[in-house]
């Protein structure tokens, strides 16, 4: 699972978005675009309640199928 700051336990939102469990031991305030990037934050605790804004629970994407080889190799014929 990747970790986003907008799924996090520790984040919230007042008249910007803060961090209130940060590793360097103070609120960090952080723009949209910082809380939306993948990071691997140390403190990281994902939170039941979704997203920071709309409130919407992660859903991972599927990736893609990695493609079959069906390929008969004959080495020494």
């Amino acid at each position: 699972m990747k970790q986003y700051c907008r799924y996090c336990a520790f984040c919230f939102e007042a008249d910007q978005f803060r961090c209130s469990n940060h590793p360097d031991g103070k609120q960090v305030y952080m723009t949209r675009s910082d809380i939306n990037r993948a990071n691997k934050c140390p403190n990281y605790q994902y939170s039941d309640l979704g997203d920071v804004e709309t409130g919407k629970q992660y859903r991972p994407l599927k990736g893609k199928r990695a493609k079959r080889i069906n390929r008969n190799l004959q080495l020494f014929d």
